[in-house]
Parts: C-alpha cells; sequence; structure tokens
C-alpha cells in the first residue's frame, strides 16, 4: 500500500521541474531567501534539519527566524511581512484568517493513529477531577483564542455542559502548568511538552483531544510568496525537506530525543514522552482537513471570537503536487 511516507520518499527523488512547480528566479535558486519562522524559545526544527542532514546543499537560503511567544507572534510577523513560512497547529491560521493576515497552509501533518493527539486537559492532585463532568463549578485554564480553549468548549459539550458551568482562567499553557501545582486552578488545558511535564509533576489526564477533534500541524506561507514564481520552487523544496525531517524524527527516536533534551535543557523522560505520544506525517491538504479547520472555525465563530469564516481561504492546493510519485 502507498502512504504519504512512501509518497514523500519518491518526491524526495524526484527533480523538483517534474513536480510541475515553477522556477526559482536563478537556475540554482540563488538569490532566493525563505525566512522560516519557528515557535518557542529553543531552534528545534534548524537542529531537526541538521540532525537529519537536511541543513546541507540548499538550492536556497534560510533566515531563521525564532518566535517565544508562539502562534499569535507568528502570525503578528506575517501580517507585517517579517516572515515567509512556518509551521503551527491550525488554529493561528483561523485567527490569521480573522484579522486579514495573508497567510496560506500549503501542507499539513496528521497523527499517525487518530486515537493519538497533542491536546489534553489535567487535573491537578488532590482535586478529586477524574472525568469531563467533574470540571463542573471548578476553575479550569485555558488560553483564549486558541486550540486549548476549544478543547474545553468541545469536551464540556459532550457532556451537556457549557464555559458558564466553570470558572475561567485565561493562561497561557506555559504559565498554567505553575498554576496547576500551586493549587491556583483545579484542571488545566495544554499541550505538548507542557503536558509532559505537568504529568511528570503529579498531575493527571482527564480527557485527550481525540475524541473531539484531530490533531492537525499546517505549515503555512504568505500568500505572496506561494503566488511568486521566484519563490515556489523553494518552497516545494522546503515543504519535502520539512517531510522528510519528520521521517528522519521517528526512525531515529532514540538519537534525537537526546539531542532535543541537550539542546533545550529539558529532562530525557519529558521530551520522550512527548515525542512518542503522537506521531505525525506531512500531506497534503486534503478535503477532511479543510472541513476540520471549518469545524473549528464555527466553534470560535459560535463564542463570538470571530466573524464567521470560509476555512477553504485559510489553504493553498497547489503544492498538493509535492507529494505525488
Amino acid at each position: 500500500m502507498t502512504t504519504r511516507r512512501t509518497i514523500l520518499g519518491a518526491a524526495a527523488a524526484a527533480p523538483l521541474a517534474a513536480l510541475g512547480l515553477a522556477a526559482c528566479s536563478d537556475d540554482d535558486g540563488s538569490g532566493v531567501t525563505l525566512r522560516v519562522g519557528e515557535l518557542g524559545a529553543a531552534p528545534v526544527t534548524q537542529e531537526l534539519f541538521k540532525a537529519a542532514g537536511l541543513d546541507a546543499d540548499l538550492p536556497y537560503a534560510i533566515e531563521w527566524k525564532q518566535f517565544v511567544n508562539a502562534g499569535p507572534e507568528y502570525i503578528e510577523a506575517a501580517g507585517a511581512g517579517a516572515v515567509d513560512v512556518g509551521f503551527t497547529a491550525d488554529t493561528p491560521l483561523i485567527f490569521a484568517a480573522a484579522n486579514g493576515v495573508p497567510l496560506k497552509a500549503v501542507a499539513a501533518t496528521t497523527v499517525d493513529d487518530p486515537a493519538t493527539s497533542f491536546n489534553a486537559i489535567l487535573a491537578g492532585a488532590g482535586t478529586g477531577i477524574s472525568t469531563v463532568a467533574d470540571l463542573k463549578g471548578r476553575k479550569v485554564s485555558f488560553q483564549e483564542g486558541t486550540i486549548t480553549q476549544y478543547h474545553v468548549v468541545k469536551a464540556l459539550e459532550s457532556v451537556g455542559l457549557t464555559l458558564d458551568d466553570i470558572e475561567t482562567a485565561n493562561l497561557p499553557v506555559v504559565d498554567a502548568n505553575t498554576a496547576l501545582a500551586n493549587g491556583e486552578v483545579d484542571a488545566v488545558a495544554t499541550l505538548g511538552i507542557y503536558w509532559s511535564q505537568a504529568e511528570l509533576a503529579g498531575a493527571t489526564l482527564v480527557a485527550t483531544g481525540a475524541d473531539y477533534f484531530p490533531s492537525i500541524g499546517l505549515l503555512s506561507a504568505r500568500t505572496e510568496i506561494i503566488e511568486d514564481a521566484a519563490y515556489t520552487d523553494a518552497l516545494a523544496d522546503y515543504i519535502d525537506r520539512y517531510g522528510r525531517a519528520q521521517q528522519w524524527r521517528y526512525a531515529n527516536l532514540d538519537a534525537w530525543t537526546e539531542q532535543y533534551a541537550a539542546l533545550t535543557g529539558l529532562p530525557l523522560d519529558v521530551v520522550t514522552a512527548t515525542e512518542t505520544r503522537a506521531p505525525v506525517t506531512l500531506g497534503p491538504v486534503t478535503d477532511a482537513i479543510i472541513a476540520s479547520q471549518q469545524d473549528q472555525s464555527d466553534g470560535y465563530a459560535a463564542l463570538g471570537i470571530i466573524d464567521p469564516l470560509d476555512a477553504a481561504d485559510q489553504f493553498d492546493t497547489s503544492f498538493s503536487s509535492a507529494f505525488e510519485a
């Protein structure tokens, strides 16, 4: 059976010209610089590219840009024309669209196992919370306008509750763990490495996002870059390298988790738990991904956070050929 992993392998072996994409401004791509945004304080994607040997022989230049304040900061920079491409969760693209930022997803990661998720609702030790229904009347932390808020809303809906049935605390995930450990909140909606850190500190799992929405990540680019023939080969090549970096990541987990831990200073068990929780594969934008984005967009609109959106406008499918053999 052909999988997206084998498709990416075949695409990597094919010349970019065979992908039906326009050429860069120079034959070798020189003169083209992709400004790539990375979320968080540590240059994890850069390190991954180096570890996988994908940072050499680039036919264009990469200027890496770090966004410590994650998705919102990346969107702001994209709106100002200060970054060209980056990987985020699905939610930032919704708020980019809501604010008129010319950013579109050109590829997406999905979890290999739909029963896995990046997202969790965790309860503090000694709170007696073990189910979503137990959240009624309790103080729950999430960051407004992010997937953590959407997670809480969908989880509460599943047991006939709403945000009015809980006490809410609007906290970034980086601060929520401290609040949970100090007993300032009873539960948190969190994700990724923060999930692992909270569990290590004694928090217990109430619900993952898998029962409520698929875990999707989006590789997005400014529309100006997508539409500029001088950049399309470079962008196609970056998409391919990003996909191969993910393949290397999961094929070399022991080596990678050690490098990740050394880079960030995080405990190895925290990194390992995060990296093995929900392996992903990069692939093209699909109807199912757009439908999921529409559901989430509608959820924020129903909360009155944004105006209604057509989620299809948040995507560009012209790079799907990069995943064809």
